[in-house]
């Protein structure tokens, strides 16, 4: 019975340990390329509103994060322990 057991742990575990792995990695490259040759190339005037939209989000984080020092600035003038409340 053992002998049997073995016959069919072996070459379980070398699935395991090497074709299953590998298997897993090509699985991911092939889903990987698949994806990147599916993506539209985008134009000229594509790649300019992108770029646009960016600059504008980026322009608007900016603000935000200058808003967001103000009150805390305020909130650190009119009450001194607010950090320590949150």
């Amino acid at each position: 019975m053992k002998a049997n057991m073995w016959a069919f742990v072996v070459p379980l575990i070398v699935f395991v340990v090497v074709v299953g792995p590998i298997w897993v990695v090509f699985y991911y490259i092939t889903v990987w390329k698949r994806m990147k040759a599916e993506r539209p190339q985008m134009s000229a005037d594509d790649d300019a509103r992108f770029r646009e939209a960016v600059s504008s989000l980026k322009r608007r984080a900016e603000g935000l994060e200058n808003r967001v020092e103000t009150l805390e600035r305020l909130l650190d003038a009119e009450v001194a322990e607010w950090r320590n409340r949150i």
